[in-house]
């Protein structure tokens, strides 16, 4: 059964390979496919640890991240393709045919507004610089999320602006390269030479500086490394100050100092390396290995994850109303355990993540005793779960014994090994006798059963 944890961890996975590629012709359509044939965009934990929840397919697409992709459906349609099995999965999950999300998704773009001009013509000469290209983002670009980019296929309003990915597709460039120029535009706007962004309109035509005077705002800070386009990227997201951002980074011996003196700073650290851990596969290595290699550190890490799996279980029964028995049978829980489930979790809602790890044990103990009191109770499925715990024992029995070469018996024909499979074949005749007068005698019927 999934657990919205471990669709987390696939809705991320699409989300960050959406980002990672304008048309997301790598990763994204076996991840759509695994999210459809999952069920994992019905319910899921953002990376800040909040429950998600969608009644449809098209609402996880449209919402905004983290909470979904913030795409619209004409744009998975596009980074799907001519796969046909996803395109099956995708119509039967929204309720339309197939023929229906090809149109969608081979409804042209059309580039008759100013904007749309403005980032045809940016995409052709974007790496040249000047002013010119600076205008066209500053009067048609409105940083921020990307509502924008859930406007229908018809196209964007003539006079509205438009967030940096939607331009930047438009372009056919990318959102980084859109905002340098929206970044350097501001610059020379605080420095008096330019009007802001903010009170520009898309079409909008206005006296621009000299030449020259680009470079003073455009080079200096945006031709520069690409930890600097990071740095100024989570500024932006964040809305701190680009410039301190930068400063900090500058100085990572005053960073571990504030970090080891101040506990609001190590916690904003902890917060900043978690959300980086996400997409950062080098640092999650890096982390791993400092884990493995100081070993309070891994009995603190299996003591988390153990009173993890405990409250994932009793949110699992509180939410889900279903336990999985030994067996692995998936069964309704009474409403009297579903109910204790649920307090045990209201209790913990006050506590967040310092949920101390024995009332974790003692919830976890508490619903799992009610669960073994829930199978007990009912003859059918005790009977169910004799015969799937026997039939496992056999067939692991079975499987260790086909381990075993003949040739290394002829080999190694010693008085002990012979000794062990005559009573290993003692065991199984004795099964099998036992087994075959089973089928002689009536079926054991179940308590009640008429």
């Amino acid at each position: 059964m999934n657990t919205s944890e471990g669709n987390a961890v696939l809705v991320n996975s699409l989300s960050s390979s959406l980002r990672s590629t304008l048309n997301g012709l790598d990763t994204a359509p076996s991840l759509i496919r695994r999210v459809l044939q999952e069920g994992s965009w019905r319910q899921f934990t953002t990376p800040r640890g909040e429950l998600v929840q969608h009644e449809t397919f098209e609402s996880f697409v449209t919402t905004a991240p983290t909470a979904g992709l913030g795409k619209t459906v004409d744009e998975i349609v596009r980074v799907v393709g001519d796969d046909g099995d996803v395109l099956d999965l995708l119509a039967s999950e929204l309720g339309l045919s197939v023929a229906t999300l090809q149109e969608l998704g081979a409804t042209p773009i059309p580039r008759t507004t100013p904007v749309e001009m403005d980032a045809r013509e940016f995409g052709a000469f974007a790496r040249s610089g000047g002013w010119v290209f600076g205008l066209m983002v500053a009067r048609s670009v409105k940083p921020g999320n990307d509502r924008n980019l859930q406007a229908s296929s018809q196209g964007t309003p003539p006079h509205e602006k438009v967030s940096a990915n939607r331009f930047a597709l438009l372009a056919g460039t990318t959102a980084a390269r859109v905002m340098r120029f929206y970044r350097a535009w501001e610059r020379a706007a605080e420095a008096g030479l330019v009007p802001t962004a903010a009170s520009l309109h898309p079409g909008q035509e206005i006296e621009l500086p000299a030449p020259e005077e680009w470079a003073n705002h455009f080079t200096k800070y945006e031709q520069s490394t690409e930890r600097r386009e990071g740095i100024a990227q989570q500024a932006e997201a964040a809305g701190t100050s680009y410039t301190e951002a930068v400063k900090v980074a500058n100085s990572p011996a005053a960073v571990r100092t504030a970090i080891l003196g101040d506990p609001k700073t190590a916690e904003a650290a902890r917060r900043a390396l978690m959300d980086r851990l996400e997409d950062d596969i080098d640092l999650q290595a890096v982390m791993a290995r400092t884990i493995a290699g100081a070993p309070d550190l891994r009995k603190a890490v299996a003591a988390e994850s153990r009173k993890a799996e405990q409250l994932n279980y009793v949110r699992r029964v509180a939410l889900d109303g279903k336990i999985k028995t030994p067996a692995g049978e998936v069964l309704e829980v009474p409403p009297s355990l579903k109910a204790t489930a649920q307090r045990h979790l209201e209790s913990f809602q006050e506590a967040g993540d310092a949920i101390p790890a024995q009332s974790a044990a003692e919830a976890y103990e508490a619903v799992q005793q009610l669960v073994s009191e829930a199978i007990e109770s009912d003859p059918d499925v005790q009977l169910r779960e004799r015969r799937a715990q026997l039939y496992g024992r056999l067939q692991r029995a079975a499987k260790a014994f086909e381990d075993v070469a003949p040739e290394d018996l002829a080999s190694l024909n010693e008085p002990d090994i012979v000794a062990v499979l005559h009573k290993l074949q003692q065991a199984i005749n004795a099964c099998l006798e036992s087994a075959q007068e089973g089928t002689t005698r009536p079926a054991l019927r179940a308590v009640g059963e008429n």
